[in-house]
């Protein structure tokens, strides 16, 4: 029976600050399987590091798989850097340079990088964490690498990420016709086996 539908793997890296994005991020994704992706042939996998489960060793050691099978790391900062990882500063930064590297190496994965607005009270006096979220907001700036952009809040978030994985997953879809025509011919398939029977 031919292949109905293709998983397209997408990584959310982001410290816990943001967990309300973060929660919503899959409830987004679930509204594009329904309305979008899998009516062309693909089916969106939301991966976050509070999905693996529990293991022996270096915590990150589990969730670099992740990173290294996507095909679009979305990157979130708020106030928060995140915990070192015992080879980087925090966890988002080695997952943010493993996609790099990659997308250097393969052409993939499709790197999105989002920093949720702070208050400019807290910009006065920003403490370590937010420090480190300017320095690399301003990095990205400098390098020019990766284009940002800003949300204001979660529902922002929530209209902006849905927005933008619709468009994506339909400009992806059109560069893959061959799936939407396994998932046309799967369908067919099942209605016919389904009158058989």
């Amino acid at each position: 029976m031919p292949t109905s539908r293709r998983i397209f793997t997408v990584f959310l890296a982001s410290p816990s600050d943001v967990e309300t994005e973060r929660g919503t991020a899959e409830n987004v994704v679930d509204i594009v399987n329904k309305s979008v992706a899998n009516r062309v042939g693909w089916h969106i996998d939301l991966r976050r590091w509070e999905d693996m489960p529990p293991s022996f060793g270096r915590p990150q050691d589990s969730i670099n798989p992740l990173v290294k099978e996507c095909d679009l790391f979305i990157g979130l900062l708020w106030e928060r850097w995140g915990q070192p990882t015992g080879i980087y500063s925090s966890g988002f930064e080695e997952e943010f340079e493993l996609a790099k590297a990659r997308r250097r190496s393969d052409g993939v994965p499709e790197i999105w990088l989002t920093f949720k607005d702070v208050d400019l009270s807290k910009m006065k006096d920003p403490g370590k964490e937010l420090t480190k979220v300017i320095e690399f907001r301003e990095s990205q700036i400098r390098l020019a690498e990766v284009t940002f952009k800003r949300i204001k809040d979660a529902q922002d978030w929530t209209e902006k990420l849905r927005s933008w994985l619709t468009e994506y997953i339909l400009d992806f879809a059109s560069q893959h016709p061959e799936i939407k025509q396994q998932a046309i011919a799967a369908s067919v398939l099942s209605f016919t086996d389904t009158g058989a029977a």
